[in-house]
């Protein structure tokens, strides 16, 4: 009973709550963060800016619930596919009950640390640890393939299929244990980047929003600048949108699509373009744009006195 076996686990949103508290500080910390930006440029250019991001604005609240109960039942939802996928893979591959459910859990070593297992994979991850299973088992060569693979057993591998000798069941579990427990810590270090920044990302333009509806900052006096990390692991569409600069209110455009700040896909942007993303937005405001017409003719006179 695979459902059975799902509820058993205990896959709820409450497994990812741990995620669902850090996406929630991430956000509250980034609006902050984008009201203090202001007050410091503020300052810089002797302008005060007052006031402090509203967690409670209908807008930013919606936000909220998209960057963190949204997207942890997504995650949740993710993690319980990969589970019946791979006891589904077990079912038909005929292996034993328990040894299905040690490799969904994984294994508590002689050091009391459990490794392997399969718990928060989705379903498409799930299947590559299937596979590998099945072609240690069957000494197949694709296993060289798996580029997460530990290359510590290569030569193991290499001597069974060339002596024809199958792998033994603990061999297999090992190698297939060691290759599934980093693609867990992969799946959360795509989750953590992903969706964290991405949070920080919305949260810090919806503080620049309701500086813009007090009044304070007008649209287009802001500068937002795409700020491309710079190492090997930039997506070319990302590096070469690097230090395009935009008007508040208008979307860089990435390989034609549109999108607000790194990480929105709100404007239609596909995964690909936000899955381990680590760009910037950079935000440059001109105060003191279009200032005099903004005064009353007595603030104005008292301005000019005091140059």
């Amino acid at each position: 009973n695979i459902e059975a076996a799902i509820r058993a686990l205990g896959m709820d949103a409450s497994y990812f709550r741990p995620l669902d508290d850090a996406l929630r500080a991430a956000h509250l910390a980034a609006g902050d963060l984008a009201y203090g930006m202001a007050k410091r440029s503020g300052a810089r250019q002797g302008v005060r800016v007052s006031g402090r991001f509203d967690s409670r604005n209908p807008r930013a609240e919606q936000l909220l619930r998209m960057w963190s109960s949204d997207r942890v039942v997504q995650i949740t939802d993710r993690a319980r596919e990969g589970v019946r996928t791979s006891l589904a893979a077990a079912l038909e591959a005929g292996t034993s009950p328990r040894a299905a459910a040690l490799d969904l859990v994984g294994r508590v070593g002689p050091s009391g640390a459990r490794t392997g297992g399969i718990v928060g994979l989705d379903s498409t991850k799930a299947t590559y640890v299937s596979n590998m299973r099945r072609e240690l088992t069957q000494l197949d060569n694709s296993y060289f393939t798996r580029t997460l693979r530990d290359r510590g057993f290569d030569g193991v591998v290499r001597r069974a299929i060339a002596q024809g000798t199958p792998l033994s069941a603990a061999q297999v579990t090992s190698i297939t244990n060691r290759y599934s427990g980093r693609l867990v810590r992969l799946r959360g270090e795509a989750i953590a980047r992903t969706e964290l920044l991405g949070s920080v990302h919305a949260a810090q333009d919806e503080g620049l929003q309701q500086l813009t509806d007090s009044g304070q900052v007008r649209q287009q006096d802001v500068q937002e600048t795409w700020d491309a990390s710079a190492d090997m692991f930039t997506r070319d569409d990302h590096r070469n949108a690097d230090n395009q600069r935009v008007t508040r209110g208008q979307p860089f455009m990435i390989v034609g699509y549109a999108m607000r700040y790194p990480g929105d896909t709100a404007l239609g942007a596909p995964a690909e373009q936000v899955i381990n993303c680590r760009c910037v937005k950079r935000v440059d405001i001109d105060f003191l744009a279009g200032l005099p017409g903004r005064l009353t003719p007595e603030q104005l006179a008292r301005a000019r006195a005091e140059l």
